[in-house]
């Protein structure tokens, strides 16, 4: 039945589609745009100005790249959609939303899966002009109706994108969890690697395999600890998503992990602050060892 409705909402919007090509006129006036991005295999392609129910943005903050596709008449909630996808700028996918705004069909909507994004949902940057600000990707995957499982209901996406971007500076939106601002930023053997997201408090990620998660008991004395993967109180934890498995394989590690300041959220809730590094091997396979150096975060936690 939820395909089936599904199916209604996008049949209505095929009406709204005034272009499922490049050849518009619009498009002639600058031969180098080209958008073409099919949902559940309904073909969208390239609006003209007219179109005021079809509309395509493109922008660019600091390192993300973000592609945002809104098609349908608002005097009427059950032909309209919205669709949001965002990349690196080094070529990997991110995370994506797609929105049905149906209320009688209960606002259907979509994500990506909560782990590993980069690996589930294919892109290609092609070409990133920073001079021009324009940018050429190829994307396509899925979007789901429950992130923690790809075996739930999901929409196929793919596309191809040659268009002007908008640029909204260098500044990156911080990493927030319950209105606070977090982080957590390290070398993985010589590579900066920054999270990207806190799915789960002290959990961090980005958007390819690797997650760390910091942990300290309630109410210890700033300062430095020794860890190992046997600890029980002041830790850290690293580990990498196996896509087989569907789970994430935990490496053996040692190092060592100090907070300088405890922030005080109210309630049973802090932010951590405080530096790690750490070495950890792969107990599958021992040649895979990883060093983690220069790390520092600022990790949410509850007790």
């Amino acid at each position: 039945m939820k395909n089936s409705i599904l199916i209604l909402i996008i049949g209505l919007l095929i009406a709204s589609c005034t272009s499922s090509n490049n050849d518009s006129s619009d498009s002639n006036s600058n031969r180098l745009d080209r958008f073409n991005l099919l949902i559940d295999d309904v073909n969208f392609g390239l609006p003209n100005s007219q179109d005021i129910n079809y509309q395509v943005t493109v922008s660019k903050k600091a390192d993300i790249i973000s592609l945002i596709m809104t098609n349908g008449d608002l005097n009427n909630t059950d032909s309209m959609l919205n669709m949001s996808l965002n990349f690196t700028k080094n070529g990997k996918f991110l995370s994506g939303t797609l929105f049905f705004n149906s209320n009688n069909f209960f606002n259907p909507r979509y994500n990506n899966f909560i782990d590993f994004p980069s690996n589930f949902f294919n892109c290609t940057l092609l070409e990133l002009d920073e001079v021009n600000k324009r940018v050429k990707i190829n994307f396509e995957g899925k979007l789901y109706e429950n992130i923690n499982y790809i075996t739930s209901d999901s929409r196929q996406i793919s596309g191809q994108l040659n268009l002007p971007y908008t640029d909204n500076g260098t500044q990156s939106d911080p990493l927030v969890v319950n209105g606070i601002e977090q982080y957590c930023r390290a070398n993985i053997n010589s590579v900066s690697w920054f999270a990207r997201f806190e799915n789960s408090y002290s959990a961090f990620t980005d958007e390819g395999a690797y997650k760390i998660e910091t942990h300290f008991v309630n109410s210890p004395t700033p300062g430095n600890y020794n860890f190992n993967s046997s600890s029980t109180g002041n830790y850290v934890k690293f580990s990498k998503y196996n896509p087989i498995t569907m789970t994430y394989d935990y490496y053996t590690i040692s190092g060592q992990v100090g907070y300088t300041y405890r922030e005080y959220h109210g309630f049973t809730y802090y932010s951590f602050i405080g530096t790690f590094s750490f070495t950890a091997t792969n107990p599958n396979n021992p040649a895979d060892i990883i060093q983690v150096t220069n790390g520092v975060f600022r990790s949410y936690q509850q007790f």
